[in-house]
């Protein structure tokens, strides 16, 4: 309900930025809806008591405030207040001033202050003020000024208690509404701080261990290759300078891949999210073919288990990261005692979202780490090949697609990992 709401007074695609100016914008629009009925209610009561003497001050009051809304929608806040308080305020004096003072009528102008000052707020409280002061100027013209642009009407002694009634709680239900507004939306913005400063707290964690273990794991094999280097330099034996060159080459492919595993970290943390709508198969098949021709590759086959022409929308690169990680992981540390090594991808969708499965039949998970495979850096035992970064991307990278990713593992039988992924239009705005 809240979010039609928004989206109704906003509309689909906001113009206001900033936390504050869509604080405001959500005010102004409530305000313009608030006036609106008000003005709708007096009016149809008019009606039945068969007066029309106000039926031209209800309807150019509820054309301004439609405008005023819609100026609003269309981001032009300051423009719709402006037309917004002094319709309101006008309409309160032409209705006051032409009827007897008993009704009550005058209860409205404080309405029109609150107003005044939820809608400008703290740092623009100069204008606040000078509405303010252009509603008590209306009322004094009203109360004490025997002019009207309306003729006078008269009531007998059980309306004029029944108006006097229906003002006082209006104008209450009015004031109450405004104050409700306020807090509610002061409310959701210090929810949304607090889920910021959680999110921070978070980052900062991450961000401390992120240094320290990238600078360990950048330097470990950095120290290793001057080290093979320096012996290399003293040997004349080209079958042990081969072994030390193939020794070098296989850190600097650790070097690569912990590189990598940093931009993908890196990406999905800065870069917005992507709608594409694609085919499954061809972007398993490049992850596939990125990946076939790492050693451990070559004796692990890969199977596709969905129709070929799956449509998916989703952000396709973060997708490819994704697959890319799990596969990556499964040809890492698939199980040699097994004669027929496999990794299987299935999918299957609804229109909503992509439901995706990675088995594979490698060496499995020990149920102790299970709860510990998606930390940033976490490894298994110290002779891990990985950076210690892949399932921790794979969990970052799903959570900002808004999807879930679960483990199901046996030691010694193999692994698979079950993912959801909304589509992109199945997502809130």
């Amino acid at each position: 309900m809240r979010k039609l709401a928004v989206n109704l007074i906003l509309g689909k695609e906001p113009h206001h930025v900033t936390p504050a100016e869509l604080k405001k914008a959500l005010l102004s629009g409530y305000y313009s809806i608030l006036g609106m009925i008000v003005c709708f209610v007096y009016w149809v009561i008019d009606l039945f008591d068969h007066i029309a003497e106000t039926t031209g001050v209800y309807t150019i009051s509820f054309a301004l405030l439609t405008t005023a809304f819609v100026l609003n929608r269309k981001g032009k806040r300051t423009l719709s207040n402006y037309i917004l308080l002094p319709s309101v305020n006008l309409t309160v004096y032409l209705i006051t001033s032409s009827e007897a003072y008993e009704l009550g009528g005058f209860i409205f102008f404080p309405v029109c202050c609150l107003g005044a000052f939820a809608l400008f707020g703290y740092h623009e409280k100069r204008k606040a003020f000078i509405f303010s002061a252009l509603s008590l100027l209306l009322f004094f013209a009203a109360y004490f000024l025997e002019f009207s642009f309306l003729p006078e009407r008269s009531y007998d002694i059980s309306m004029l208690q029944f108006n006097m009634i229906f003002n006082f709680c209006s104008a209450l239900v009015a004031s109450v509404a405004v104050v409700y507004l306020l807090i509610d939306i002061n409310h959701s913005q210090e929810i949304e701080i607090l889920e910021k400063n959680k999110l921070l707290l978070k980052t900062n964690t991450e961000l401390d261990r992120f240094v320290y273990s990238t600078s360990h794991d950048l330097r470990a094999p950095l120290a290793s290759i001057m080290g093979l280097l320096n012996i290399s330099k003293a040997s004349d034996n080209m079958k042990d300078i081969k072994k030390y060159m193939n020794l070098m080459d296989d850190r600097v492919r650790s070097l690569e891949v912990f590189i990598r595993d940093i931009t993908d970290y890196s990406r999905n943390n800065r870069l917005e999210i992507k709608k594409d709508k694609f085919n499954l198969k061809e972007l398993a098949g490049e992850v596939w073919e990125d990946l076939r021709y790492a050693p451990e590759a070559s004796s692990v086959d890969f199977h596709l288990a969905f129709q070929e022409n799956t449509e998916i929308e989703s952000d396709r690169s973060r997708l490819k990261v994704i697959l890319g990680n799990l596969v990556s992981n499964a040809i890492r540390y698939h199980d040699l005692s097994k004669t027929d090594r496999f990794i299987r991808l299935t999918a299957q969708t609804n229109g909503h979202a992509v439901y995706l499965e990675v088995e594979d039949n490698g060496q499995g998970i020990a149920p102790e780490y299970k709860m510990k495979v998606f930390d940033m850096f976490f490894r298994a035992h110290e002779k891990s090949k990985g950076s210690g970064l892949g399932l921790y991307i794979v969990k970052e990278t799903v959570a900002k697609l808004q999807g879930t990713v679960d483990l199901e593992s046996q030691l010694g039988v193999g692994s698979t990992f079950s993912l959801r992924l909304p589509f992109l239009h199945s997502l809130p705005a």
